[in-house]
């Protein structure tokens, strides 16, 4: 079974009618389509690991890039770990978002002013991996500079990504509409992590659309 056709399943298990057209998924045949595809696959002796990209075309040409590692036995179960891990971090934000398919156990939906402009902001969980404590003011932060930002679209997406290597090495990824946003990624290496020599990681992913006087939630 190709990553296309998992993604498909996990559509139509959300109740979604799909068309696959040029590579794309479309759901009742509009705008945004997805499409997933693996690469980098690793054979080892004992199981193989995969990348997973998910991609999410926009109405208006852009596109949402979102990538997982997996691990498994094999080629397939390291591609179900990897949509496992799309599934605990940014699949149920692109449901909601796009589709409105509201999960509320996977996804926190709030409205935030931005700037003076009201905005609906779709949350989503944090995927850890590890034994550590999620800083408490993790999300306290990231929300600041989120309503900090200079919001030139009306839809933004946010993801960070922190990795304990060992007491000694860090890994902080921090994204802004596809690009480094350095400025929360500095502000994110001022949180107290919990100190470790083991690995540890935590993802999470937010999408912000502009709300129009009609929205609510």
């Amino acid at each position: 079974m190709t990553a296309q056709e998992i993604l498909g399943n996990i559509l139509k298990a959300h109740d979604l009618n799909t068309l696959e057209y040029k590579g794309w998924l479309l759901v009742d045949e509009q705008l945004p389509a997805m499409s997933a595809a693996t690469q980098n696959l690793k054979e080892y002796e004992n199981g193989a690991s995969i990348r997973l990209d998910i991609t999410l075309l926009l109405g208006d040409k852009k596109v949402i890039y979102e990538s997982f590692a997996g691990v498994g036995k094999d080629e397939l179960s390291a591609t179900q770990d990897a949509f496992q891990n799309f599934a605990a971090n940014s699949l149920h934000v692109f449901l909601s978002a796009f589709w409105q398919v509201d999960e509320h156990e996977h996804i926190g939906i709030e409205e935030w002013e931005i700037d003076g402009e009201m905005w609906k902001v779709y949350i989503g969980n944090f995927g850890c991996k590890g034994d550590y404590n999620i800083p408490q003011d993790l999300f306290s932060t990231i929300e600041e500079q989120i309503k900090n930002d200079t919001l030139t679209e009306d839809l933004n997406w946010y993801r960070i990504y922190y990795a304990n290597i060992s007491k000694d090495e860090k890994m902080i990824e921090s994204l802004k509409n596809n690009e480094d946003w350095p400025l929360l990624g500095d502000k994110l290496k001022d949180i107290h992590w919990t100190a470790s020599d083991k690995f540890y990681s935590l993802r999470n992913f937010i999408l912000i659309k502009k709300m129009d006087v009609k929205d609510s939630i």
